[in-house]
């Protein structure tokens, strides 16, 4: 296998590793300019794999993430008119918010909803629904996790979809209706990077829904 290339802007030195909402554990170290990584693998019941060596940028706007989809929300033609006319959807939330675009992502992700509990799941209260359903709640990003700021759009709270983790702590986030006062579009989609872990800020660890029984199998 030949070197990775590099092509990065920061020099940095130091080790790293993580873990991802879906298990990938990722470490290695930082070399000059460019951090080469190597995925040693999915711990899933006591088995362990090994994969491939990959080349992970350490400026800012790296995005070293598993692949999530974030496009294709059903209800966007109708924001923002759905959003303020509070418009119901599927999961029984409000389209066009934070929490139906979240709801809508874990789904199309393969991630659990069978926590929610309807009339409860105000963004600021999401934790404490997935605390008392079994789900961990911890203050480390993970992709795949729902970042949870309570104290953002009071009494509501605002929460995002976690696309992307940097060795460094720093995050991403696919969101909607972030309000305004704080860089966002109202009833409307959103990216931000680089954010940090600092201040009201944890994170919700869903794991993947149960593999249907294969066609055929008793």
């Amino acid at each position: 296998m030949g070197a990775p290339t590099q092509n990065c802007r920061q020099t940095v030195s130091g080790e790293f590793a993580w873990m991802d909402t879906f298990g990938s554990v990722m470490v290695g170290k930082f070399s000059g300019r460019c951090l080469t990584a190597l995925v040693l693998g999915t711990a899933t019941a006591g088995a362990f794999s090994t994969s491939a060596v990959g080349s992970l940028s350490t400026h800012p706007a790296s995005r070293p993430s598993a692949a999530v989809t974030t496009s294709g929300y059903p209800y966007a033609r109708q924001c923002p008119r759905a959003g303020a006319d509070d418009v119901i959807d599927r999961w029984k939330l409000s389209e066009c918010n934070c929490t139906s675009y979240v709801a809508w992502a874990l789904q199309t992700n393969r991630q659990r909803t069978d926590w929610f509990v309807p009339g409860a799941m105000d963004a600021q209260n999401w934790p404490a629904v997935a605390g008392a359903a079994g789900l961990r709640v911890g203050h480390r990003p993970a992709v795949g996790a729902i970042a949870v700021w309570p104290d953002v759009a009071p009494p509501f709270g605002h929460v995002a979809y976690v696309t992307g983790i940097h060795g460094s702590g720093y995050f991403d986030v696919a969101e909607y209706n972030l309000p305004v006062a704080d860089g966002g579009s109202k009833f409307g989609f959103g990216t931000r990077h680089g954010l940090t872990t600092s201040g009201e800020v944890s994170f919700v660890y869903v794991p993947r829904r149960p593999s249907p029984p294969a066609h055929g199998a008793s």
